[in-house]
């Protein structure tokens, strides 16, 4: 009798371990099909400005600034940063001064980009349309208000571009990442 329970025991093990077999090789070829496929595409809609921005910044600390005024021009080469400093000093930058003075000095010029980031100069410097302007990027309520009103006007005149990108993320037909290393 020992020798039958024995058997039957030897038996159990050779399916259990047969079945995981059999369960990692589907697995294993599930993952092959699935990663191995076309890559998978989505599309969405990107908007670009057709219309310009001047934004007017007042340092209201050391290196603090904040928005004060925002108005929408009709062309987006004719955005401008008005700059005035607590000193009393007062600087005017085309969009492309803006860009080459962070590149070139990203500290100074720093505290100022992330409040011209989270105001509607954002979208001339590359922040997403879709993503709304920050109130604590405004020195009061009523220049927040003006610019909230101003910014539907803008983004309906924005230009409208259909644009494919390859998935990314879990459940993707591609991985963009890597391991070992």
């Amino acid at each position: 009798m020992v020798k039958i329970k024995s058997l039957s025991l030897k038996k159990s093990k050779e399916n259990i371990k047969q079945t995981g077999i059999y369960f990692g090789a589907v697995l294993m070829m599930s993952g092959f099909i699935s990663c191995g496929g076309e890559t998978e595409y989505e599309s969405k809609v990107v908007l670009s400005p057709t219309q310009g921005i001047i934004t007017e910044v007042k340092e209201q600390q050391q290196d603090l600034f904040r928005i004060t005024d925002e108005q929408v021009v009709d062309s987006p080469d004719k955005s401008r940063i008005i700059a005035e400093y607590m000193d009393g000093g007062r600087d005017t930058f085309t969009l492309a001064e803006a860009k080459l003075m962070e590149a070139e000095n990203p500290r100074r010029f720093g505290s100022m980009n992330g409040i011209l980031m989270g105001g509607m100069m954002g979208y001339m410097m590359g922040k997403s349309m879709s993503t709304p302007v920050n109130r604590n990027a405004y020195a009061n309520s009523s220049a927040y208000q003006k610019s909230t009103t101003s910014n539907s006007a803008f983004k309906s005149s924005a230009k409208r571009t259909t644009v494919k990108s390859p998935k990314s993320g879990f459940g993707s037909s591609k991985s963009t990442r890597s391991s070992g290393g």
